[in-house]
Parts: structure tokens; sequence; C-alpha cells
């Protein structure tokens, strides 16, 4: 009747003519053709949605008839030749935990490799019947879990080649099995459990809430918003987690000896463990979290967004981080435990951004690894909320890096000023090199070291004679350079078993000490970085001077002092080092030599007068096989002689 009413209306409207017609009342028209227009079709809509979804839930329920045909049909085969057989596949299993973990199951993908091919290659080709197609894949399988394993992968490689270019070439081939999923009416969650029911294998769907695509930490989930289904499948007795859809989102490029375009599915999603799965998917029915102690829904809202990787690169927290972080001081810490060292990027980004403002925020977070901790160390520029999300990758020089985990950081004050920023540097500790090269750091463990001292020591062990060099750089949080200052860096003493750096700050401020290494042996000249010091200086000494400048030969030696590189005029300093395999050492100081005295083995020293001119002070020593000439003597330190004044940076 309103419609009838709004035409009638209209059409009077229409009658009139146009040049007598006032301009409020033909918009008045126009306003009433939208609003009746935008009636009709949000009618149309809700009609056909409530009709899709009455024929979802008609398919739904006569395929879950279908299987349990199908299984009471296989249990009645089964005891016609077994008539001992105890099991009834008709009978569902209870659903409880599983017994043990995914990987008590297998311990690599790598043991269904001819599975998965065979699965790949059959998914390219068409079948008229179910029976034909589970026939084919589980030929060769002698367990439950291998055919659940085969049926997974074909329709993880049926949800992945819908993008494929055979599905481009051949868009009407004849899959028959395949025309309800593509229709709509169909899942393939559900296409998987009619396929576990013909080869005797219980599947269940399951429907819940899920942090998918769009969800981030500490949004709300009710209503319609972020539902999603999964599957569950028993296999030899034990209910285990699977995702077909979610499985099939990675895309890797062409593999050898698979289809053309072929896309690497996300292993986690097969037979994935309760305790990691309830992270992202909340079931409706809390028995099928397959946990000992269900997990309320709240505590699941309040759980880190986590994403696969974080569990196919072995990651684990710390502790038990809610999905928001807490900071009444601006700083903030989130530590995960590493099997290896891994590639690790961060995001953090402020929650109500502005349109004037970049997206993300940089030089706020600092990434280091002591033992088998990745800690990553916010520093937030102000109060407010923030997003603060992880990537990771297998290899740490990676370029590419996936989502592992994301947080909300909420920081409700800040204690005194905001921390500076932090030197633009992908980490800092120990990389693979490392290991590779029997390095290890005896005196700081933790990259991150305090110097309000003169100076700090760095200790290296080494198991075996490799090259070594370093670099020593400032970092201005004024206008971010970062500026290289190798002479407040000294390598005191280096054999075959060890390094010993000492270090000086000057000014307060960010200092990056690193560490190049590389076998002497090995087909690249070039060093790779093996450990990477953040220095933080809070209360530099007003004293700090520069170290002495080291020469080529300054290899295997030792120095005990003097240790200032600046020698100040007029005054008498003692030369102590140790230099293996000289025969002669002397001091030069502007073009007079001063002969060192030989200790005991290889140690020289000597009390040597500056005089009263700057210059410089050189170490010269003559090594075994060499002759009394002069220019065979071979520099080993440098010093600079200065009137009695502070060094400035």
């Amino acid at each position: 009747e309103k419609e009838k009413a709004a035409e009638d209306l209209l059409s009077s409207i229409e009658n009139l003519s146009m040049n007598s017609m006032p301009r409020s009342l033909m918009d008045e028209r126009d306003r009433i053709e939208e609003h009746f227009q935008q009636v009709k079709d949000d009618r149309l809509k809700t009609v056909t949605e409530k009709i899709a979804s009455e024929e979802k839930t008609r398919n739904g329920k006569m395929i879950d008839r279908h299987c349990h045909e199908m299984l009471t049909l296989i249990g009645e085969k089964d005891r016609e030749v077994d008539r001992m057989c105890l099991f009834d596949h008709s009978m569902k299993p209870p659903a409880e935990p599983p017994e043990g973990k995914k990987s008590s199951l297998y311990k690599t993908p790598a043991v269904f490799e001819a599975l998965d091919l065979r699965a790949i290659d059959l998914a390219n080709k068409d079948y008229e019947t179910m029976t034909d197609l589970v026939r084919d894949l589980t030929r060769t399988c002698e367990t439950e879990l291998e055919k659940a394993r085969v049926l997974f992968r074909w329709v993880v490689a049926k949800d992945i080649n819908k993008h494929s270019i055979n599905e481009i070439v051949r868009p009407h081939a004849t899959d028959r099995l395949l025309k309800a999923v593509k229709s709509g009416k169909e899942t393939y969650h559900q296409l998987y459990k009619k396929l576990c029911s013909y080869a005797g294998i219980h599947c269940e769907i399951v429907l819940g809430y899920s942090k998918g695509a769009g969800y981030k930490p500490g949004m709300r989930m009710d209503g319609q918003a972020f539902r999603n289904s999964w599957t569950v499948v028993n296999i030899d007795g034990s209910w285990r987690l699977v995702n077909c859809t979610w499985a099939a989102r990675h895309v890797t490029g062409h593999k050898d000896n698979l289809p053309q375009m072929y896309h690497k599915y996300d292993e986690f999603y097969f037979l994935t463990d309760p305790e990691d799965h309830i992270y992202q998917h909340y079931p409706d029915d809390p028995v099928w979290q397959l946990l000992e102690i269900p997990l309320p829904f709240s505590e699941f809202v309040n759980l880190p967004v986590v994403k696969s990787p974080f569990f196919n690169y072995g990651l684990k927290f710390y502790s038990n981080y809610g999905a928001t972080l807490q900071t009444s001081t601006g700083m903030v810490e989130l530590r995960l435990l590493t099997p290896k060292i891994l590639g690790f990027g961060s995001m953090l980004e402020p929650v109500n951004r502005q349109p004037s403002e970049p997206k993300q925020i940089d030089g706020r977070t600092l990434l280091r690894f002591v033992k088998n901790e990745a800690i990553f160390t916010i520093a937030l520029p102000a109060t407010g909320m923030y997003y603060f999300s992880v990537y990771a990758g297998d290899y740490w020089k990676s370029e590419c890096l996936e989502s592992a985990c994301s947080f909300l950081i909420n920081c409700t004050n800040m204690t005194g000023r905001p921390s500076p920023q932090y030197p633009p540097v992908p980490f800092f500790g120990p990389t693979p090199v490392m290991e590779n090269l029997g390095i290890t750091a005896d005196s700081n463990v933790d990259p991150l070291v305090v110097c309000n001292n003169t100076y700090i020591e760095i200790n290296f062990s080494l198991n075996k004679d490799i090259k070594l060099t370093h670099t020593f750089q400032y970092f201005d949080v004024s206008d971010g350079a970062i500026t290289d200052i190798d002479r407040y860096v000294f390598l005191r003493s280096r054999n075959d078993t060890g390094a010993n750096y000492l270090i000086r700050c000057p000014k307060e401020g960010f200092y990056i000490f690193s560490l190049y290494a590389a076998d002497p042996n090995g087909d690249s000249n070039s060093l790779d970085c093996a450990f990477r010091y953040l220095v933080i200086c809070q209360e530099p000494s007003p004293t700090t001077s520069m170290f002495p400048k080291t020469y080529q030969k300054w290899h295997r030696c030792s120095l005990h002092e003097p240790l200032m590189g600046d020698l100040v005029t007029d005054r008498r300093v003692m030369f102590r080092l140790d230099i293996p395999q000289a025969i002669e050492a002397f001091v030069v100081i502007n073009d007079i030599w001063y002969h060192l005295y030989r200790r005991t083995g290889c140690a020289w020293e000597g009390s040597i007068y500056t005089g009263h001119v700057t210059g410089e002070a050189k170490v010269y020593a003559r090594f075994q096989g060499a002759t009394k000439d002069q220019s065979l003597f071979s520099q080993m330190l440098g010093y600079q002689i200065v009137e009695d004044t502070e060094t400035e940076i």
C-alpha cells in the first residue's frame, strides 16, 4: 500500500508541467524515488540471503545424512568380512582431547611426499563420482592418517587451483564434484567431510568464531562478524583439527615436479594441536576445543592475535601475554622463545591515526637476541593506544617476512620524557656466523650494554684462526646520522683462542659495535656480521680519549699500557705490550728511537719521555727473519702527543 501510494504521488508529480514545478518539489520526487528503490533493494537482498541460508541448511543436513548412511554402509561391509569386528562406523566417537600431539603422528611433512604429489596430480583430473575419486586417492593408503592426509591435500589443491591457469583456460570442465562448491551451496569443509565418509573416516564440521582477516587485537566478537567454520577428523580414535580453506593461503610460486602455478599450502592447519588452534578459533560448542579444560570465550578474546607462521617457525611466548599490553611508563617488553636465530620485523602504528600522520612509527622498537630469546623493547612516543605486530622469516637475513603475532598496547602514562629513537638497525646480538665459525661471546651475552665508566671490555672466544674486523659507530638522535668513530674501540689482544676489545664512549648517546668474521680458508673474501652490540652511554667520562691506532701487523699482540691514544707532552709514559716473535721493539717520537726492553717471553716494556713538542708516537717491531735495515721494521701502534687538553669526538 505504501508503494502504491508512492507511485500515485510520483505519477501526479510527473503530470505537472516541468516549467511550473518548483525546485523543492523536484528534489522531493528524487528523494522519494531513491528511498523506495533502496527499500526494494534491501528487501530483495534479505529475501535472497534467507533463501540461500535455508538452502545451505538443507544441503548441510542432506550431507550429514549422506555421510552417516555411507559410514553405516561401510560398517555393514566390515561386519560381512569380519563378524568379530567391534568398531561400528555408524557410531560417532565422543569428542575428547586427542591422545598425544601432532608430532607423535609424524615428525615432518616429508613422510607424506608421495601422497601429496599423488593428490596434487589427481586434482587436475575430473571425476564423475565420489567413489572413483576416493578409490584413486586412497589406493596406496594403509592407515587412517594417510587417508585423511591425501584427501586433505586434494581439497587444498582444488581450493588453490581455482585461481590457476588451468582453471582459467578450461572454465567449463566437467568437474561435477565441485559444482556445489563453485555455486556456493557447499563449502570445502563439507566436501572434505563427504570424502572422509567415503573413506570410512568420521569428520565433523564445527561452527564458531575465528580471528581471521580484518580482526585486530582488542576487537569485539559478536553477531555474524568473524563467524567461521572448520573441521575435526577422527584418526585412530582421536579427534584432530583440520582447516582446508585456511591451509590454501600461502603462495610460493613455481615448484619442480608440481603443477604450474603451484601454491604452497600451510602445514599448520593439518591436525593442528588444540592448544595452538585455540589462539585463532573458538567453537560454539566448547567440547570441540578438544582441551582438557575448555577456555571461556572472554579469555579467547583476550588472547593475542597469533598467526600460523608463529607456530611454523617454532616460536613460543616467554610469558602468558594478553591481547592488550598495559604500560604506565611508556616502555613495553615482549619476549619470544626461538628455536634458532630467525629473521624478524615489527610494526608500531597508532590506533587513532590522523590522516596527516604516517601509518607506522619508526625508530621505536629495539630487537635483541639473548640466548634463545628474541626480546622486543618498545619505547612509545606518547600516551595512547597502539597496535604492535611482529613478523618472522626462516632466515636471519629474510626480506620476505610473514605476520606472526600482534598486540594492542595501552599506554596510560609516561615516566619522564619519551625515550629517544633507537638506531635504524634490524637487531642486536649474534648471527648464525657465530655458531658456524665457533665464536662465543664471553663477557656480554646480552647485546644491550651500558657504559658509564672509562671504558668497557668485550671478550670473544675463538676455537680456530679466523678473520676478524670491527666497526664502531655513533648514532646522533637529533638528526638520525650514523658516524664512524673507530678510534674509540681498540683490539687490545688477539690470538687463536680469543679477542679482547676495549670501548670508550666520548659523549652521551647510542653506539653500535659490530664484529665481522670469516673463515680464512673459505671461498668468500667478504666478512659477514657475527655480533652486534648496542652501547648506551648515559654519563660519559670527562677525560675520555681515543685509543691508539692499530696497524696490519697488530695480530696476536696485546697492549697493557698505555691505553690512551693521546699522550700528553712533557710526561714519562710506561709502555708494556706483548709482541710474539719480535726480536726488537721501539717507540719513535719525533724521529727519536727509544728502545723497549724484553722481559719474559714476548713481553716488551720501557719508560718513555714524550718530550716538549706535540706530534706522533709510533711503536715499531722487527721480527725474526728480517735484517736490521730500518725499512723492515713494521709499525704496530700509533699515538698522538698533545697538549694537556681534553679531546673531543
